[in-house]
């Protein structure tokens, strides 16, 4: 059986389910396997690994029966009668034992999240440039500054666009009125963090080996498909999402979802992705991991 761990309304889920039923195989979505209705027990030691879960009605498996794994959120928990402080350390704990249980599966896993991202699942583009510039893939230019002087200069070339590390929220600064309220949030705050004005942005998907773009994939496509799979396995991600734009300086990376927005592509894109998915999760591979988690622990 396959193990589909999202929500039960998860389009992805959903799609990778029927398809996989299509070729005969069994899977169940769980939002999460180590939470209420479900009934997991793991025993382990330094030599051996075992696993049941056991689901109303009777049925249940062991991880020699658990045939791959897709991994869609990092293991939410319902927030209904918790106390904040109880719900806090409960989800911490849910989520440890959740990554350690991923990592002691033999069969494929979709993705085997190290450390550093499963615990940071909505990380700045900063968090990933590394790994992008490695693979070939420069990051939009960025300054974080409190610097008032340096903020307008930085505006003066191409435009500003004001962009919180803690959120998706964009602000494109035009105004001296804009101006002056980024001075005071520079001065009374905290620095803040501009990027430039880009053009349309292109979307890609990665998928094992393949790289799903939505619509007209750029000009640069194939050369940026082997940076984009360079840049997947040095992150030790089998399934990710990156956003491209075109900006002064040519095209670069934006953002990086770990955990992709399947609703962000069309009907097209995601039967492909979907069939990407299923590859991996029927593949006799059991390499869906990170080739470098030592250098992310």
């Amino acid at each position: 059986m396959h193990l589909l761990l999202g929500d039960s309304q998860d389009i992805c889920c959903l799609r990778v389910s029927a398809a996989l039923a299509a070729r005969g195989s069994r899977a169940r979505i769980l939002s999460n396997p180590l939470s209420h209705p479900e009934r997991f027990s793991w025993r382990l030691d330094n030599w051996h690994s075992s696993t049941h879960l056991h689901w109303d009605g009777g049925q249940s498996i062991d991880d020699r029966e658990i045939a791959g794994v897709l991994v869609r959120n990092p293991g939410f928990i319902e927030s209904d009668g918790w106390r904040s402080h109880d719900l806090a350390y409960v989800h911490a704990e849910t989520q440890a034992a959740l990554l350690g249980w991923l990592w002691s599966l033999a069969c494929p896993v979709i993705n085997r999240y190290p450390a550093s991202i499963w615990y940071r699942p909505q990380a700045t583009i900063l968090f990933w440039q590394p790994w992008l510039q490695l693979s070939g893939i420069p990051v939009i230019e960025m300054l974080i500054s409190n610097v008032d002087q340096e903020s307008r200069a930085f505006g003066q070339r191409l435009g500003a666009v004001y962009a919180p590390l803690t959120s998706d929220a964009r602000y494109l600064i035009g105004t001296e009125d804009e101006w002056a309220g980024l001075a005071a949030m520079q001065q009374r705050c905290s620095p803040v963090c501009l990027t430039h004005p880009h053009g349309v942005p292109h979307l890609a998907c990665v998928v094992g080996e393949q790289v799903v773009w939505e619509g007209t994939p750029p000009d640069e496509a194939a050369i940026l498909a082997s940076a984009l799979r360079r840049f997947a396995a040095a992150a030790g991600l089998a399934f990710v999402e990156v956003l491209l734009a075109n900006t002064a300086g040519g095209i670069r990376a934006v953002a990086v979802e770990p955990f992709p927005f399947f609703e962000h592509f069309g009907d097209s894109a995601q039967q492909e992705i979907v069939a990407g998915l299923v590859q991996l999760l029927t593949t006799e591979s059991t390499a869906l991991s990170c080739p470098s988690l030592e250098s992310h622990l």
